[in-house]
């Protein structure tokens, strides 16, 4: 499994990158290879072929690297304690909630955009009529 960044945002695993913090630190910078990075290229890959779009992948990414722990409200080694008065997360969090709104805009557009309705988008169907099906 591998991990590369390049800031120009080429591909959009490097924009997913971007968006969610998880760029690493280069080791080589002529391949783009990085270490520290919490997920591998070929999971961004894999989430990005889930979603319906590249913005609803990078809420997904971070939500996984929540979940991996990496943001903990306190910390305790031995008799040393620190303690956050606000979740190091939030902010992280509304990112997030700003990634999955910019993904539904995305979403709705895509679909109007090829012929389809906000309708199509919302998941309903209605008859000619006008009622529920």
């Amino acid at each position: 499994m591998t991990a590369t960044y390049n800031p120009a945002l080429p591909t959009d695993v490097d924009w997913v990158r971007f968006q969610i913090g998880d760029r690493g630190t280069f080791v080589t910078p002529p391949s783009g290879a990085v270490t520290g990075t919490s997920l591998e290229d070929e999971e961004i890959t894999a989430i990005l072929a889930e979603e319906t779009n590249k913005w609803f992948a990078a809420a997904v990414c971070g939500e996984v690297i929540i979940a991996l722990g990496q943001g903990a409200v306190s910390k305790s080694v031995g008799a040393l304690s620190i303690s956050f008065g606000d979740s190091p997360t939030s902010g992280y969090r509304a990112h997030l909630a700003y990634l999955r709104q910019r993904g539904s805009v995305e979403s709705i557009r895509a679909n109007l955009g090829s012929g389809g309705s906000i309708l199509n988008v919302l998941g309903t169907k209605f008859s000619e009529g006008g009622s529920d099906e």
